[in-house]
């Protein structure tokens, strides 16, 4: 049997799991990096700042002691090898590529011209005033690179001195650890569709599981179980196939007793009005043997729509409802030749196959047929189509007779009830049972004049 038709699922519940996955996700690298760049950036910085003023009170003792060229011994100390710092000289030295220092020197003069240090320049940004600053070492000549560095006037503010510190960890944060960072979200991020589409699809298969079990149902195969496999699995979905599966056995055992109690019913009425027919005709009562009559054909009705309403009664199969069509108009066609009613049908040139019972669909559309030749006066026009649509398998008759008040079906057969036994309100009744037994639905449509009966039956 081919599967059923699923209902698209306009929110997946994985997939808002996995969205919500990955907002999370996002949320934490974020998180992380601002508190990385917070913590471990501003500590850096805060310590920089000491060592900073530590190294300044250093060279201003030199500078003390020194006067003149106490500055230049220290920055010369500080950036030369051993050999070369022995030598005052009052010049900018620039640093080796492989051997960048982490500390910046430069005593300039007020016109900014350098005058010893291991920088070229000061940066434009970067004033001759007291104070902090923070540049990149792009702009002052050397290799680039966030820096912190004070600036402070010395020798009666005739010159100035700067001091800085390279924030390597600065470098390291933008340079590695927020890649690396991004990178893990990344991974992380792919584990979890990874891990969660695999999940969603054992859920998926496993409600498709249980829906296919009500599908059945609703097609009349209420002996359809959830797999004992699926309740192996020991969670929520197990206990709710398990409750399935005994609501339905419930069911079954209502409906066959049920059954059981509408047969013997009947069958004991169907005794005692065989019984008064027999006494009506043996007295020659001709009103009691008609009203007799009446009550054993409906009698014959109540057990047939008992028994399209059994669950053992009728085992589903694929059936080419064409088939059923033509076989039931074939059976009409005499009467309606003889009321001078014309009948006409459009099928598919290939097999609309349904799920369902020969018997039962051929009665459904020979039920239409008789109630549409009543209601259409001669020379009318009853026409029969069936068709396939997105939405499943149609049939539909169509008659220009005298039409109904009313379109809801149930208060159509409710008044038919009150009429005539074994009269109009019995083959709808009858077409709505069979409909049902099948997982058809029935909608009535008044055509002013004439009504159209519109069965449509879901795939298979």
């Amino acid at each position: 049997m081919a599967t059923p038709h699923k209902s698209p699922v306009n929110r997946p519940l994985f997939r808002t799991v996995l969205v919500l996955n990955l907002a999370l996700a996002t949320l934490l690298t974020g998180a992380a990096v601002g508190a990385a760049y917070l913590a471990v950036g501003k500590g850096v910085e805060a310590s920089a700042r000491a060592d900073i003023e530590a190294e300044i009170r250093v060279l201003d003792q030199h500078g003390e002691l020194h006067d003149g060229f106490g500055y230049a011994n220290a920055i010369n100390f500080r950036i030369l090898p051993y050999e070369d710092a022995k030598a005052v000289t009052l010049s900018v030295h620039e640093e080796p590529v492989t051997t960048q220092s982490l500390s910046v020197y430069l005593v300039l003069r007020r016109d900014r011209s350098a005058v010893v240090g291991n920088l070229k320049n000061l940066p434009e940004h970067v004033s001759l005033t007291t104070g902090w600053f923070e540049f990149d070492g792009a702009d002052a000549g050397v290799a680039p690179g966030a820096i912190i560095a004070k600036v402070k006037g010395i020798h009666r503010n005739r010159y100035f001195l700067l001091v800085g510190r390279r924030l390597a960890t600065y470098d390291a944060l933008y340079q590695s650890f927020i890649p690396a960072m991004v990178l893990i979200a990344l991974t992380m991020a792919g584990l979890s569709v990874l891990i969660i589409s695999l999940f969603a699809r054992q859920f998926g298969g496993r409600i498709d599981t249980l829906n296919n079990v009500f599908q059945n149902v609703r097609r009349g195969n209420v002996t359809s179980r959830v797999p004992a496999g699926e309740m192996d699995q020991q969670d929520e979905l197990s206990l709710l196939g398990k409750e399935i599966n005994t609501a339905l056995d419930e069911i079954s055992r209502l409906m066959a007793g049920l059954d059981a109690v509408s047969q013997t019913a009947a069958h004991e009425l169907n005794k005692e009005v065989s019984r008064l027919q027999q006494l009506a005709v043996e007295a020659d009562d001709k009103h009691v043997k008609q009203a007799a009559d009446a009550l054993l054909q409906l009698l014959r009705e109540i057990l047939e729509l008992a028994k399209i309403g059994s669950a053992s009664a009728y085992t589903m199969h694929p059936v080419a409802l064409n088939d059923c069509v033509t076989e039931a108009v074939s059976l009409y066609q005499d009467a309606f030749d003889e009321k001078g009613v014309a009948l006409q049908t459009s099928l598919p040139s290939a097999s609309v196959i349904i799920l369902g019972r020969v018997p039962l669909l051929t009665n459904l559309v020979a039920n239409l047929l008789d109630n549409s030749l009543k209601h259409t006066p001669e020379t009318g026009t009853v026409a029969v189509k069936v068709e396939r649509t997105d939405q499943g398998t149609t049939l539909t008759v169509t008659d220009t007779g005298i039409g109904t008040e009313t379109e809801d079906i149930s208060e159509l057969i409710a008044r038919g009830a009150t009429g005539p036994v074994a009269g109009y309100g019995f083959g709808l009744r009858f077409v709505q049972a069979v409909a049902i037994r099948h997982g058809a639905r029935v909608t009535l449509e008044n055509q002013n004049p004439g009504l159209r009966v519109h069965i449509l039956f879901p795939e298979h």
